[in-house]
């Protein structure tokens, strides 16, 4: 179990020490990759780590948290399935193509439309419902354990991410975080 976690701690790690502009920039030189070959070469490297991890936590065995039936497996699978909602219309507001690294990026206007208009980081509230979703669902302790290294680094993420969007944005973000929440409409 303790490996487990340390993987998913040191694949969160990496995440984001890998998305950070001095040190993309810097792997990018020593690869030899354009910004954008660069943007594919971190997706699937995130995409094989997370297809490893997953196989991880599939194998470790762990006890269950709770019994689980039928109705608590479905609300689970609601829960997911509403995460992945969030998800999917979250990603409406943005350039996948140029994301996955598939066209160059260009620079954006700030997002306050769509789910951005309700939450700050909706991307992240999916990912965490679906994460939820899946912890109802399979009750094992391994999973709640790890869905709760994924909120602290989802918090620790947004502090940093808060601090470039800042940056980035100037006073037009400063007023947009004054009235809209980061996760939960209207509490968090």
């Amino acid at each position: 179990m303790v490996f487990l976690l340390a993987a998913w701690g040191i694949y969160f790690f990496l995440h984001s020490f890998m998305a950070n502009e001095a040190v993309k920039q810097r792997l990018a030189n020593g690869l030899g990759l354009s910004k954008r070959g660069y943007r594919i070469a971190y997706n699937l490297f995130n995409l094989i780590a997370l297809a490893f991890l997953l196989l991880l936590l599939y194998q470790t065995p762990f006890s269950l948290l709770y019994s689980k039936g039928s109705v608590v497996t479905i609300a689970g699978a609601l829960v997911s399935l509403a995460g992945s909602a969030i998800m999917v219309f979250s990603m409406k507001n943005y350039d996948l193509n140029a994301f996955l690294g598939f066209r160059e990026e260009t620079r954006m206007p700030l997002q306050v439309k769509g789910l951005n208009k309700y939450v700050r980081h909706p991307l992240y509230s999916g990912t965490i419902l679906l994460a939820l979703g899946f912890c109802i669902a399979l009750p094992y302790t391994k999973n709640w354990l790890l869905l709760l290294l994924m909120i602290v680094y989802i918090f620790i993420g947004m502090y940093y991410e808060e601090k470039k969007l800042q940056h980035y944005f100037g006073d037009e973000y400063k007023v947009y975080q004054q009235k809209v929440k980061q996760l939960i409409p209207h509490l968090l």
